[in-house]
C-alpha cells in the first residue's frame, strides 16, 4: 500500500493543519512518517525520545533526529526516565515527553497495521472485552499526550503494514534503525512478532495480518457506537448523592440511580462506570467493573468496590496515601467514598460497618 496515497486520505479527512509533530524512534514505522509527512508539505517536528534503556540509546537518538532534519524536517531530543519495569512505564514516559513536545500542535504517531495485529492477539491472551480488542482509533483527544499538551494525536499509517514502511524507505533510500527490544523473547509482544505470528502465516496465509487488523477497524466501530450510547444514557443516570459527606471533596461526583441503571445492558453499564469514575479514578479492569456492577444486578448488602485513585485528582492528594477510593451501594444510588484505610486485624470490623450503612433502607 502506497504511504503516500495514505497519508493523504488522512489528512483530507482530518484537516491536517501544515505544522505536526511526530514521534521518531529511528525505525522503519516512524522515519516514513515523517519522509511522507514532509513529501505533503507539512512543517514536520520530529521528538526523539530517550528512554535511556540501551547502552547506546543517546547515539541511537542523536541518529535519528540527524536523519530527520537531513530531511527538511526540525528535530529535538527528549531524555525520559523510566519508572518501573516493562512495556507500560516506558509507554507512559514517552507520550507524556511528546505530549510536552508537541506543545498545541497535533502529534502523529507511527501505528500500523501490524501493530493492530499484534495489539488484537494480545488482548485475546488476556481474555479482553471489545474495548482492548478493538484496533487505535485514528485520532483521538482522549490520550495522555493530549493531557500533557498535544492538539489531537493521529495514526495515519494504521492501513499499511510494516512491510509497507520498510518498502517505503527503502524506495527513499532511508536508512533505519531496528530496536533490539522488538526481537526480545522476554516481552510478549515481541514473542507474538517474531514467533506467533510467521506461524499463523504458515498455517492460515500470508493475509492473515491484514484480516486481523481489518477487523480490529470493525470492532473500534462497533466500540465507538457503544461509547456514544453509554454517553448519552449517562446523563440519564447521574443524581446528586444521598449523605455522601465525602461528594465535595471528591470533585462533587453524582450518585448513579441503581433502578435506571438496571434497564441497561451489561455492554452498556459498564461504559457508564467508566465514564462516570473517569475523572477521578486510575485504570478499571474488568475486576472492578464486574465488581460495581453486581452492586446494580447482584445486589445483597454487599461492601464496596475499592478502585484505584487516579492521578487526576489534586483535591485528593493527602487523602489519596490515607484511604482508599470506594464505589459503593446507598439508598438505590452507586456513590463514591474515600475510606480510611485499616490494619488487616480491623478490617473484618471495617467490612461489616460498610455492609450496615450500605443496606439499602
Amino acid at each position: 500500500m502506497s504511504l503516500h496515497s495514505e497519508f493523504a486520505r488522512f489528512a483530507a479527512t482530518h484537516t491536517l493543519p501544515a505544522d505536526v509533530a511526530i514521534g521518531l524512534s529511528g525505525g522503519a514505522d516512524s522515519l516514513a512518517l515523517v519522509h511522507a509527512a514532509l513529501h505533503h508539505s507539512c512543517h514536520v517536528h520530529a521528538i526523539v525520545v530517550d528512554h535511556q534503556l540501551q547502552a547506546d540509546s543517546a547515539s541511537v537518538a542523536r541518529a535519528a533526529a540527524d536523519r530527520a532534519r537531513a530531511l527538511g524536517a526540525t528535530a529535538e531530543i527528549r531524555t525520559v526516565t523510566v519508572a518501573g519495569d516493562g512495556e507500560g512505564p516506558a509507554r507512559h514516559a514517552r507520550y507524556l515527553a511528546l505530549g510536552h513536545a508537541a506543545a498545541g500542535r497535533p502529534l502523529l504517531v507511527a501505528h500500523t497495521a501490524s501493530d493492530a495485529a499484534e495489539g488484537l492477539l494480545l488482548g485475546l491472551t488476556r481474555g479482553s472485552g471489545l474495548d482492548s480488542l478493538a484496533g487505535m482509533p485514528s485520532v483521538t483527544t482522549d490520550h495522555p499526550a493530549v493531557d500533557a499538551g498535544a492538539a489531537w494525536l493521529g495514526r495515519p499509517l494504521l492501513r499499511c503494514s510494516r512491510t509497507d514502511t520498510q518498502d517505503h524507505c527503502r524506495r527513499a533510500g532511508l536508512e533505519w534503525w531496528d530496536d533490539p527490544h522488538n526481537a526480545d523473547p522476554r516481552f510478549t509482544r515481541s514473542r507474538i512478532r517474531t514467533d506467533l505470528i510467521p506461524q499463523m502465516r504458515n498455517a492460515l496465509g500470508e493475509h492473515i495480518t491484514d484480516n486481523m487488523a481489518r477487523t480490529t477497524r470493525l470492532l473500534r466501530d462497533d466500540a465507538d457506537a457503544l461509547d456514544t450510547v453509554a454517553t448519552t444514557a449517562l446523563t440519564g443516570l447521574t443524581e446528586v448523592a444521598s449523605n455522601n459527606k465525602e461528594a465535595p471533596a471528591l470533585g462533587e461526583k453524582t450518585a448513579l440511580n441503581c433502578a435506571k441503571l438496571s434497564q441497561h445492558p451489561a455492554a452498556i453499564r459498564r461504559r457508564i462506570y467508566q465514564r462516570w469514575l473517569a475523572d477521578i479514578a486510575g485504570e478499571l479492569t474488568s475486576t472492578h467493573l464486574l465488581g460495581i456492577d453486581a452492586l446494580v444486578e447482584r445486589w445483597k448488602g454487599q461492601g464496596g468496590v475499592a478502585i484505584p485513585w487516579g492521578p487526576q485528582c489534586p483535591t485528593m492528594n493527602e487523602k489519596r496515601h490515607t484511604h482508599r477510593l470506594v464505589v459503593r451501594r446507598k439508598d438505590g444510588q452507586l456513590q463514591l467514598a474515600a475510606v480510611a484505610a485499616v490494619a488487616k486485624d480491623n478490617r473484618a470490623k471495617l467490612s461489616k460497618q460498610l455492609r450496615e450503612e450500605e443496606r439499602d433502607h
